[in-house]
Order: structure tokens, then sequence, then C-alpha cells
């Protein structure tokens, strides 16, 4: 299967709705107005109920409902309510099916909320800055699974691709094997397209990529894979994960204290 495909898909998403587009120019000038934040959100029926559905998912595990998106804002942050945003807005353009990955739509959305809510316990006593600018970043870090998978389906490999995937430890690997392209180089075509701020379809250029990174974008790339490590479709926070991430961090001459300590707040909540 060659690689065409995908990208025309790509390149035939609609923009994003007019109050994304607002939610991000207002990103864009540094630390969100809440007050803002939400008018843009209430002004937009369909996102409000995008957000208070996902807000609202058994595995967040709330005993009441939200009912507001004031309510959504103050409990999640803003730096995960626009990675809500971004991903309901982005999925509303496909027809997600996620069988080929063995994986029902639900438990896509847990794996993505998880490496999110990960990445943001772990570096906000980092770097604030760098966590609320991977935090969407890392929600829509498999996004590019729901095209291949649409193209597997479409082949009809569905049953050849999910034991490859089961085979290979890399899913990136068996991604290339069928469509010549990976999950992290679709998210780059994507997010480039839809006029994402640059930072996310460049990490995404550089998160499976033995090129060399630029230095300004080495730290956010790292913690984006040693959340990935931890957290993706085959392994979600298991034993054998966790420890193959934490070896990632002391490669490189981190602390992994910090992060074990987001891993158990993470594994608490959503395992």
């Amino acid at each position: 299967m060659a690689y065409i495909p995908l990208i025309a898909r790509v390149s035939s998403l609609p923009p994003l709705p007019e109050s994304v587009l607002q939610l991000e120019e207002l990103f864009a000038q540094g630390d969100p107005d809440i007050d803002k934040l939400v008018q843009i959100i209430t002004l937009d029926p369909s996102l409000t109920a995008d957000i208070l559905s996902k807000v609202n998912a058994p595995y967040y595990g709330f005993a009441k409902n939200i009912v507001s998106v004031l309510q959504a804002v103050t409990l999640f942050g803003s730096a995960q309510i626009r990675a809500i945003v971004l991903s309901s807005s982005i999925q509303r353009s496909f027809d997600v099916d996620l069988t080929p990955y063995g994986i029902t739509t639900s438990e896509f959305s847990k794996v993505s909320t998880m490496q999110s809510e990960l990445i943001f316990q772990w570096y906000m006593g980092i770097d604030i800055d760098i966590a609320r600018t991977v935090t969407p970043i890392a929600f829509l870090m498999e996004t590019g699974k729901i095209l291949i998978a649409k193209d597997i389906l479409q082949e009809h490999k569905e049953d050849a691709f999910l034991q490859d995937i089961t085979k290979y430890s890399d899913l990136s690997f068996a991604e290339n094997k069928y469509t010549t392209m990976n999950t992290s180089q679709i998210n780059a075509l994507i997010f480039k397209h839809l006029n994402l701020n640059d930072i996310f379809w460049e990490t995404m250029q550089y998160l499976d990529s033995e090129q060399d990174i630029p230095e300004s974008f080495q730290e956010m790339v790292l913690a984006l894979q040693i959340v990935k490590t931890a957290v993706n479709l085959q392994h979600q926070l298991s034993d054998n994960s966790i420890e193959n991430a934490v070896k990632i961090i002391q490669e490189n001459n981190m602390n992994p204290d910090s992060f074990r300590r987001a891993v158990k707040r993470v594994k608490n909540r959503y395992v």
C-alpha cells in the first residue's frame, strides 16, 4: 500500500471550526483568560456538548456529572481542556474505527487521556511552560492511527495487521510495513494541514525519527517519547513499560523520582 492515499486523506480534511481557531488564537497569546476561554466554548453548542461528554467519561471517575464548561475548565485546567477541544474537533472529521489495532474508540480515548495526564502531572513540577505546551500534543499523539486503521480496513488487511502488531513490539514497524508511514509522520501532516501551532507538527516530525533533533525541541520530544513508552496501545503503565520509560529517563541523566510519582497518581486514577 502506498502512502499517497493517506496524504490525500489528510489534504481533504476540512478546516477546524471557527470556535477552535479562536481558542488557538487565545492560547497563542499566552496563558488564556478563563472567562474568554469559557465564553468561546459556550457559544459553540456542539463543542460544549463534546467537552461535557468527554469529561464525564467513566474512566475519569467523577462521582457527580460535570454540567458546565466553567466547571470542566476549573477541574481539568486550560491546557487539558485545549487538548480535549482539539482532539474532539479533529476526530469529528473522521469515521473512527480502530478495530485493526484491536481496541475500541473508548479504549483509544483512555490511552490518549492517560498520555496527556501523565506528561502534565510529571512536567508541572519540572517546567510549567513545557507542561502546558506538550499536554495537548500528548493528547493528540495517537491521532494518525485513525487514518492508518481506515486504510487497512479498506484493504481488508485488518487480521494480518493485528497479528503483526501483536508480534512486533514496535507499532511503528508494523505501520510502516502496511502504509510506508507511521503515526507520528501522519500526525505531522495533519497538524500542519490544520494550521496548528508549528510546535505540534514539528515535535511529531522528530518523535519517531532518527534525524538530529534541534535543541529547542529536544526536551519536549524526549518527554513525549518517555510518556509514549510508558503508555501506549499495547501497554498502559504496565510494570515493564514503566521500567522501560525509567530506563530512558536515567539514560538522559534525568531524575526518575518525579516521573514515578506522576505514574502512581495516574495509575491510581485510570488503571
